[in-house]
């Protein structure tokens, strides 16, 4: 599976059947997670009944099997609203409720226990947002870092930062900062859900200092998740390469060149791309030995020097792909000139 994949929402939806198989690969523990984020990605671009009951369901039995017994209720809930008639939602569904009854103290216990590790989250989050507005970078990193060892992806983040209990008493400045960034919602008195757009500006801005503290593959997967919750603009993908090159991921960085526009947004520096661009060509040929990729690399690097001649960096590559014999330009055959006296 390439790695755009699991983002590109356009191409799921035109290769639904064969995302679907890829979610259901994703059964090891290492790689629930990613799961997660499959079947939720799926259950956004379906249209079919079957597939969003199979898509809730699934993400329910996830939830169930890591202990999140509320979030595995609510998706079994979802899955048999979409689909009522279906028999394994119903039975999933009723075992768990009959299984949450038969164990009232427990359970409630431990969803206190969970309520209150949230509401630190938040607090977390908050904290570190309202620290980056006021210039303390150093302070805020720690705080948002932490968040995703907990939380592993947007959709996981995004799920269980859901229904979140908070009593009058328990708010405090930080709650109220994000309720006024409108990046936490109330449902229903005193039960909210953290929103995407509080999520998307979460994993900017740890995406920033990551690349402050070189943290390169860290910003990337920020990046990333900051461009599945919101796909209307394209930058954290630009981002998100920029990464890929300097911590030298050229895999995934070639298959993100490849699914990007050459031509990036204003937003973007073109020279700071292309030198991306340049290098992850660069670094793919040196492992393939692909001379249409080397030839790439070299274009690329041409384009760059156009706009920042004193490029030390980019002058060096160049140079050195140059030198591949691959590389070099097949000029025609010349016919040798004879002698006069051979005339």
């Amino acid at each position: 599976m390439a790695p755009i994949f699991i983002f590109d929402r356009a191409k799921i939806q035109s290769e639904l059947d064969r995302f679907v198989a890829y979610a259901q690969t994703l059964t090891a523990p290492k790689e629930l997670s990613t799961a997660i984020q499959a079947w939720d990605t799926i259950a956004s671009v379906a249209v079919a009944t079957p597939l969003l009951a199979q898509a809730n369901l699934s993400l329910g039995r996830i939830y169930r099997g890591w202990d999140e017994l509320f979030a595995a209720q609510r998706f079994f809930a979802r899955a048999h609203e979409i689909n009522p008639a279906d028999s394994t939602v119903r039975s999933e569904l009723e075992t768990l409720n009959r299984y949450i009854a038969d164990n009232q103290a427990t359970v409630f216990d431990e969803r206190a226990r969970k309520n209150s590790d949230s509401i630190i989250s938040l607090f977390r989050i908050a904290t570190g947002l309202k620290l980056l507005q006021m210039d303390k970078p150093v302070q805020a990193y720690p705080l948002m870092k932490s968040r995703t060892k907990i939380y592993p992806n947007a959709a996981v983040a995004k799920h269980l930062l859901t229904g979140i209990i908070i009593t009058e008493d328990e708010k405090n400045s930080a709650i109220q900062f994000l309720e006024d960034g409108e990046w936490l919602t109330s449902t229903q008195h005193e039960v909210y859900d953290i929103t995407d757009s509080g999520l998307y500006a979460f994993y900017m801005e740890l995406a920033k200092l990551h690349v402050t503290n070189e943290a390169y593959e860290e910003a990337a997967d920020c990046y990333e998740q900051a461009y599945w919750l919101d796909d209307s603009s394209a930058n954290p993908l630009y981002h998100k390469l920029m990464c890929d090159a300097k911590s030298q991921a050229w895999n995934v960085g070639l298959a993100l060149l490849d699914w990007l526009p050459d031509k990036p947004p204003s937003e973007i520096e073109p020279v700071d791309y292309n030198s991306a661009a340049a290098t992850i060509c660069s670094l793919a040929y040196q492992e393939t030995q692909d001379s249409a990729i080397g030839r790439r690399a070299v274009a690329i690097c041409e384009t760059v020097l156009e706009t920042d001649r004193k490029n030390k960096e980019i002058s060096n590559l160049l140079k050195s792909l140059r030198s591949e014999k691959s590389l070099q330009p097949h000029l025609p055959e010349t016919k040798p000139k004879r002698r006069w006296w051979h005339r």
